[in-house]
C-alpha cells in the first residue's frame, strides 16, 4: 500500500536518486535539464534539506512500504515588492518513478500539497512545467492549472 507522508532524513538520499531519474526524463525532452555529474549532494541540501527546515517549505514522499516511489518539493513565496498578493504557493518539484506513473501517485501528493497550502493561508499555487512536456501538461490542467505566463529563451 502507498502512503504519502512528509519526508524524514532518512528519505534524502532516495529523494536524490529519484530526482536524477527526473532530470534524465527532462534530458529526452530537452538537452538543457543534463545534470551535472556529481549534482546529487548539492540538490538534497540546497532544495530538499533547504525546504525540509524551513517552516515555509514541505517535502512530501510517496512510500510503497519502505521504498521511496515519489516526491515533491513544495514551498511558500511572497511577499513581492510590487504585488499586492503577500504570498503564494510554489509547487517546484513532482516527480514519480516510472514504474508508479500514471497510478494516482502525482494525485495524491498535490491533494496533500494543496491541503498544506490552505492550512497556512495560501490562496493561489504556482508552478513551471517544460512546454516540451506534455505528460506534465496535461496533469496539471487536468487538476486545474491554467496557462497564465510564457517563459521564453533564445540559445546565442
Amino acid at each position: 500500500m502507498i502512503k504519502i507522508v512528509r519526508a524524514e532524513e532518512k528519505h534524502i538520499h532516495d529523494i536524490g536518486k529519484l530526482w536524477w531519474e527526473f532530470m534524465f526524463f527532462h534530458q529526452d525532452i530537452d538537452p538543457w535539464f543534463t545534470p551535472r555529474e556529481n549534482s546529487i549532494p548539492g540538490f538534497e541540501e540546497n532544495q530538499v534539506r533547504r525546504f525540509m527546515n524551513s517552516d515555509k517549505g514541505q517535502v512530501l514522499v510517496a512510500l510503497d512500504g519502505e521504498k521511496v516511489v515519489g516526491f515533491s518539493l513544495s514551498e511558500i513565496q511572497g511577499p513581492s515588492a510590487p504585488m499586492k498578493r503577500e504570498k503564494w504557493g510554489y509547487i517546484d518539484t513532482v516527480a514519480v518513478t516510472a514504474y508508479y506513473r500514471r497510478k494516482g501517485m502525482g494525485q495524491r501528493m498535490l491533494v496533500e500539497i494543496l491541503a498544506w497550502f490552505r492550512s497556512k493561508g495560501v490562496e493561489r499555487v504556482e508552478l513551471q512545467t517544460t512546454a516540451q512536456n506534455a505528460v506534465a501538461n496535461s496533469f496539471w490542467q487536468k487538476h486545474g492549472f491554467k496557462i497564465y505566463m510564457h517563459r521564453l529563451y533564445r540559445d546565442i
